[in-house]
């Protein structure tokens, strides 16, 4: 379906591969985001998963420059493997679009 075909493109993409984990989670640890959101000069949307660790959310919204125009979305029931079923690629790339109008 287009939908599948967005997921895939969402997904891989940007360089997520298998047989890679090691590397994001390397990566992953060179980077503060909480040094670096806050010197962002745009609003923020942010996604999660209900499942998934939630200890940082409010934190992330609060460091945005643009509090009041960021935004998060929480899909209920699901951790961060959301965003690879096709369930939610159409509502991602709604809430999207709208967001960066």
């Amino acid at each position: 379906s287009k939908a599948d075909y967005y997921l895939v493109e969402t997904a891989f993409g940007a360089g997520y591969f298998f047989q890679q984990v090691g590397a994001q989670w390397d990566s992953m640890h060179t980077v503060a985001p909480a040094d670096i959101i806050p010197s962002l000069n745009f609003p923020m949307l942010f996604f999660n998963g209900s499942k998934d660790h939630r200890d940082s959310e409010d934190k992330w919204l609060s460091l945005c420059k643009h509090e009041e125009l960021s935004s998060l979305k929480v899909y209920q029931g699901w951790d961060h493997f959301f965003c690879h079923d096709s369930r939610f690629v159409h509502d991602m790339l709604d809430r999207i679009d709208r967001f960066v109008q």
